[in-house]
């Protein structure tokens, strides 16, 4: 690989085309392309509201529960509750099962359960970290 970039530096690219091709030969064609890139943010998003991050978090606690159940667990109004619930359906985070009058969901699949465990961790796991002040101490 060139030493010298032909493409017009800027402060987001390097000075050179490749520093390191014996770390960089074996990832090509395994990066994640755009549209599979696309698939996970949406994914994600349905995480980034937290009412959806609740509603998910309470159904993998679970088998499955209903609106009414969701609204009293979580201090939110059933109509909130409903409205999260359709979007999370929609997405194909959860699934629905009607039982005469009273409308239970559950999670879709085992993926949004291990994604809530991870993330749940996570969190968990970085609030009991001593945060850094102004001056890079803890």
């Amino acid at each position: 690989m060139n030493v010298r970039s032909h493409m017009e530096l800027t402060l987001e690219r390097c000075e050179v085309e490749c520093l390191h091709p014996e770390h960089v030969r074996p990832l090509l064609g395994k990066v994640i392309s755009s549209e599979d890139a696309d698939a996970v943010v949406g994914t994600f998003e349905l995480l980034a509201d937290p009412t959806r991050a609740r509603i998910l978090h309470a159904l993998a606690l679970t088998r499955e529960l209903c609106v009414c159940d969701l609204a009293l667990l979580l201090g939110l109004s059933q109509s909130a509750i409903s409205h999260q619930l359709r979007s999370l359906r929609d997405r194909g985070a959860v699934r629905r099962r009607r039982s005469g009058r009273i409308v239970y969901y559950a999670l879709a699949d085992a993926h949004v359960r291990s994604l809530l465990r991870e993330g749940v961790t996570h969190a968990r796991e970085d609030a009991a970290l001593p945060r850094r002040t102004a001056s890079g101490r803890r």
